[in-house]
């Protein structure tokens, strides 16, 4: 595994993300090419993916969490789209049982959610 220390510091932001990913995928035997396939990708987004030097996006992230058999939540903290301390904050049992209730939604599914919910809030009379 790549040292941390010797990376620049503007390519360091990904760095438990590529290195996970790298790992993973060299446990599983997988090449770079296989992988990239695997992900519908370039040999070259892999390679900048496992460098750290790119953000993937959350469907890409899922697509990798699927490929690799890794926790999608996991990867999602280290490519920066959660942060640390949404696990660490107490539950509220309204909040709780709002997200079990549209946790199954697809993407598709969730964007007419938010659609509708952007809606609701351009009614009302501030």
């Amino acid at each position: 595994m790549t040292n941390p220390d010797h990376i620049p510091d503007k390519d360091k932001q990904y760095f438990g993300l590529a290195s996970l990913v790298k790992e993973v995928r060299l446990e599983k035997k997988l090449s770079q090419r296989e992988f990239s396939r695997m992900l519908g990708m370039s040999n070259a987004y892999v390679a900048h993916l496992e460098g750290g030097k790119i953000q993937p996006s959350v469907k890409t992230l899922r697509n990798i969490s699927t490929t690799l058999g890794l926790p999608y939540n996991r990867l999602a903290l280290l490519a920066k789209y959660i942060d640390e301390s949404i696990f660490t904050q107490p539950v509220n049992t309204d909040d709780s049982m709002r997200i079990r209730a549209i946790a199954d939604l697809t993407d598709e599914e969730w964007q007419s959610v938010l659609d509708y919910a952007n809606y609701i809030r351009s009614k009302r009379k501030i």
